[in-house]
């Protein structure tokens, strides 16, 4: 069996993979991860279909039964189009507001599932309309 540390979901926003693979690869991830991306990242499972719900809980419980995963990496970033799509948010601070309060949501979603699995929390603040530089926090 071929083992990974985490699973990682992160955003398909083409702007951020140079910056999210220099992040994955500073915190020694990259290469030990399995790596989901969707429009929003965690997004869907937040506040998603039941389908869509499962088929990401699909991920996480295959990555852990095939890979051993141990941990799951929710990657969320500003200026995200499929939050931007779904809210009118008045400020950069509503929308990081937003997406912080749908990684709580996640987390405790896959924690009712998966309880053994430790959830990091990472917000990419895009410091240009671009991508080309990103200051990743993680929050936890």
């Amino acid at each position: 069996m071929h083992k990974c540390k985490s699973i990682v979901f992160k955003c398909i926003d083409f702007r951020l993979t140079k910056e999210t693979i220099r992040f994955l690869e500073e915190n020694n991830m990259l290469g030990d991860c399995d790596i989901v991306s969707l429009a929003g990242s965690s997004k869907s499972l937040a506040d998603g279909k039941d389908e869509t719900k499962a088929l990401l809980l699909k991920q996480i419980k295959t990555s852990k039964d095939l890979h051993g995963a141990r941990e799951v990496v929710l990657i969320h970033h500003s200026d995200c189009g499929a939050y931007k799509s779904a809210f009118c948010f008045a400020s950069d601070e509503d929308e990081k507001k937003t997406q912080l309060e749908d990684m709580d949501k996640v987390e405790k979603i896959i924690k009712e599932k998966f309880p053994e699995m430790e959830i990091k929390k990472v917000w990419a603040r895009m410091k240009d309309s671009e991508g080309k530089e990103v200051e990743f926090s993680i929050l936890n």
